[in-house]
């Protein structure tokens, strides 16, 4: 019923999203149909009483425009700001606040002050009655925040990775690219996938500039880095096929070759 993508990536541009208040249709009776996720238990963290309106998940700063649909203009809604409680079980108190002062009409912004990070919860009223929300006209609105920057002239996840959220998570956050790590994916591991050869040891300096050279290999006895330095070999490459490099001099280095 509700098209959810598993993980969602932070775009640049703030968008507008509109929010038509209907019963014909985007009303979920499960946690597979809210949230497209088969086998995932209830958790005690999501509201998850049925029926709803398909849960919307906001970037912040992103802007929200809502409006009733031709059956439900002329009968009247008002649209209530409320409580998680309030949300699962259909009630109100004295602590709710009205989105808009009057029946939800035409296409109307929501004010920002409810699309602050965090979870929203907004449920339709008629003259006070609480029985449309329970039919189904109550909305999960979910606004997250990006923590994918050290400071805000930087690239998002230093340019080595992507920002994005899951479905559950309450942030975006960065998914580091192949060698890269840190919050904001502003280390690089050259020995990652280890580049020294014949059980050699890689050494990184933890420079993010993957242009120069950052790591080093410690070579086992048979493979000197004297030796690799000087033929041009520097993961720990055999440089004497059967034998052993062995360093004469500070300049000279000479094939101890194996018996036979």
């Amino acid at each position: 019923v509700c098209s959810r993508q598993a993980s969602l990536e932070w775009h640049l541009k703030k968008r507008s999203i509109q929010m038509n208040w209907t019963l014909k249709g985007n009303i979920c009776r499960s946690v597979s149909e809210c949230w497209n996720s088969q086998g995932i238990e209830e958790s005690s963290d999501q509201p998850f009483n049925f029926p709803q309106i398909c849960p919307v998940q906001l970037q912040h700063g992103d802007k929200m425009l809502m409006s009733a649909d031709e059956t439900l203009k002329p009968y009247g809604i008002k649209l209530l700001n409320v409580s998680k409680d309030n949300f699962e079980s259909c009630s109100t108190n004295v602590q709710d606040q009205f989105l808009f002062p009057h029946n939800i009409n035409e296409s109307e912004p929501v004010e920002a002050k409810w699309l602050a990070p965090g979870h929203h919860y907004f449920i339709a009223l008629h003259e006070g009655d609480t029985q449309l929300c329970k039919l189904g006209l109550r909305l999960n609105v979910s606004v997250k925040t990006q923590l994918c920057q050290g400071s805000p002239l930087l690239r998002l996840c230093s340019g080595n990775g992507v920002c994005q959220t899951g479905l559950w998570e309450g942030a975006y956050h960065c998914q580091c690219h192949h060698h890269y790590s840190g919050r904001f994916c502003e280390k690089f591991d050259a020995c990652l996938d280890n580049p020294c050869e014949n059980k050699g040891v890689c050494l990184s300096n933890g420079s993010t500039d993957p242009n120069y050279r950052t790591y080093k290999c410690l070579c086992p006895p048979h493979f000197t880095v004297n030796c690799s330095e000087v033929f041009g070999k520097e993961n720990c490459e055999r440089i004497c096929e059967n034998g052993t490099c062995v360093q004469m001099s500070p300049a000279s280095f000479k094939c101890i070759c194996d018996t036979g």
